[in-house]
Formats: C-alpha cells, structure tokens, sequence
C-alpha cells in the first residue's frame, strides 16, 4: 500500500501535538502550499513553487540537474534546491514564532538562524534552514540547501 507524503505530513503533525497522547485522534489542517504567480520555463519543473517570488521566471540551472533558479524582472534570483530536507510539510510555520516548529525528527539535519545573522553558505540540499526575524521572533523561511 503506497501512502502518499500529505498523509504521512499528517501523521507527523499529529505526533506533535501538545498534550496529544494515547489513541486520540485530532484533526489537523492540512493546507495547501502557496503557489505564486509565476513564469515556467524550466523543463523538468520544480516539485513546488512556493518559494518562488510573485511573477517571477523559473529556469533550470544552466549545468546542475536539480536546480532551479526564480528571476524577477529587477533581476534579483532565488535558488531552489529541490525538497529532499521535507520542507514543504513545514510551510505553514512560515509567519509562526519559532517556538511552534515541533521537535526534530532524530534523522534530520536542521539549521536554525535569525534572517539578518551570518552564516556558513555550504550547500547540503538533505538540510533545513529555517530563519527567523530577529526583532519578532517570527519564521520568514523554511528551505533546502
């Protein structure tokens, strides 16, 4: 039996439920991902476009499979590393404060950080970044790489 990722998203979201406990059962919302208003050219496309900003085009990297790359017409670029960290199953903590992403799963590598605080910029597409506004306390992004 194939179970598709929304349910095991679910299933994990339910885990981490305060208070949850036993055999009860809660539901959850399951939302879907944002999805901008975009230009797509690249071929394959992304498995998602949530991170893509608003009328932005999407590209293929021009030598790595795997990558794709949203430009704006003021031409500023984001990269998009593909979802191999799960990121899209944590979308909607975006806007949460950081207190509200629920533990990390004992196999994942995560890297959390203030938005405006330096960090590494080493590329590991199995790790999630997630950064926060320093003033707010309040997740701005959850990304691959």
């Amino acid at each position: 039996m194939h179970l598709s990722s929304s349910f095991w998203a679910l299933t994990i979201a339910v885990a981490f439920v305060p208070g949850l406990t036993g055999c009860t059962s809660a539901k959850v919302a399951n939302s879907a991902l944002a999805e901008p208003n975009v230009i797509m050219v690249a071929n394959p496309q992304p498995p998602y476009t949530y991170w893509a900003p608003e009328n932005s085009t999407i590209r293929n990297h021009p030598r790595e499979r795997g990558i794709w790359i949203a430009e704006t017409k003021d031409g500023s670029r984001k990269y998009y590393f593909g979802d191999q960290c799960r990121a899209s199953d944590y979308q909607r903590f975006v806007g949460q404060p950081m207190d509200a992403l629920p533990k990390k799963p004992a196999n994942a590598t995560w890297r959390l950080g203030c938005s405006t605080c330096a960090h590494t910029s080493d590329l590991v597409r199995t790790r999630m970044n997630v950064t926060h506004s320093e003033k707010t306390g309040a997740i701005n992004e959850i990304y691959c790489g």
